[in-house]
């Protein structure tokens, strides 16, 4: 039996906010209920601490990125083919995403049949954006704060998380939203 496009969003809703609570859970459980100071293995401390202010900085500022103007996060001329991205190989990051739980984490990147439904897909390339621009800086202060208080292997460990947590994500969201404008710009059907 088909499941209809409701039960599919239902499904996806579900899921997200499971792997939201089991990443959770897992981080807290980790750090053993407490961030500073860094404590334990380097990586397990740094995907944690990782994921915490992840999540505290998207509960705080989503909506509010998902109102701003989309101008704000606008394509340079050199992005708008999304050549640059193919060179940074986001294609391989964006097939974990397909093919992993991680895709999971936002179950809003789903488009639907419509041309409205761009538009709600680009806002939401602007909010995840916009978290991923913020949890990297928190993370790169938090990083260098660990390095000068003699921390540095919990310092040089969070920063190199980044790359796969912050800088894939956010090359991912500026080429869909390159591909998003680009179909946006065609005329539409009628």
């Amino acid at each position: 039996m088909p499941r209809t496009p409701q039960a599919e969003q239902g499904i996806r809703a579900l899921r997200s906010v499971l792997m939201i609570l089991i990443l959770t859970a897992a981080s807290v459980l980790s750090i053993h209920g407490r961030a500073i100071p860094p404590h334990g293995n380097p990586l397990v401390y740094s995907l944690a601490l990782s994921w915490l202010i992840s999540l505290t900085i998207a509960m705080l500022t989503s909506a509010l990125f998902f109102r701003v103007p989309p101008q704000l996060f606008s394509l340079a001329l050199w992005e708008k083919q999304g050549h640059i991205y193919d060179r940074a190989d986001t294609r391989a990051f964006r097939w974990l995403l397909f093919h992993s739980p991680l895709g999971w984490i936002n179950g809003n990147f789903h488009l639907r049949r419509s041309r409205e439904d761009c538009h709600r897909l680009l806002r939401e390339l602007n909010s995840a954006e916009g978290v991923h621009w913020l949890t990297c800086i928190a993370s790169v202060l938090l990083a260098i704060r660990f390095l000068r208080h003699d921390h540095a292997v919990y310092g040089y460990t969070l920063l190199l998380v980044r790359i796969p947590f912050d800088l894939y994500p956010i090359m991912l969201q500026r080429w869909n939203r390159g591909r998003v404008s680009r179909v946006l710009a065609r005329p539409a059907r009628t």
